[in-house]
């Protein structure tokens, strides 16, 4: 590529151009039907600034004599708690309403209550039980301890003794 240095200004003005260029531009601008409005876009109603004063003390006077209050405690707060609690009331009514699971003494096992009375020391004299127990219902064998039999006797000798002559048996030879 060949470099072209020349001392020429490419762009060229034709001579006068500026002389009657803005005597040329109003010519144009008023026999052009431009886009711009001849009126102003925006209009005041009448006697609008007259009344802006009176309009404008009255709002700063109202605002001076009611100042703006945020209050501290919300009742909203108080009104959700208590509607929260009412809520929790109603639905532990509401469980318990028709639960009737009282307890009686059919519902116990006669080995539950055995167990009670053995484990819990009452207190109670023998002539306390018998004035309570009716005589008639119960024999003195139910309150008497089972007789050992023999045999019995004899298992738990060989499973607990292991030496017998330990034992005094010579009465029964």
């Amino acid at each position: 590529m060949k470099s072209k240095n020349t001392d020429k200004n490419s762009f060229n003005i034709p001579k006068g151009y500026f002389n009657s260029f803005e005597d040329k531009l109003k010519d144009r601008i008023f026999k052009e039907d431009s886009g711009i409005p001849k009126n102003d876009g925006f209009s005041v109603p009448e006697s609008y600034f007259e009344q802006l004063q009176a309009q404008l003390t009255a709002i700063i006077e109202q605002e001076k004599s009611s100042p703006k209050v945020i209050p501290l405690y919300s009742y909203k707060k108080f009104l959700a708690i208590a509607a929260a609690i009412a809520a929790l009331l109603v639905l532990a009514v509401g469980i318990n309403w028709n639960n009737d699971d009282t307890l009686s003494f059919t519902d116990l096992a006669n080995s539950e209550i055995e167990a009670y009375f053995e484990d819990t020391e009452l207190g109670l004299s023998s002539d306390e039980i018998a004035e309570v127990l009716p005589v008639d219902t119960y024999e003195i064998n139910d309150f008497v301890q089972p007789q050992l039999t023999e045999d019995n006797l004899l298992d738990y000798l060989n499973e607990n003794v292991e030496d017998f002559e330990e034992l005094n048996l010579k009465n029964n030879e």
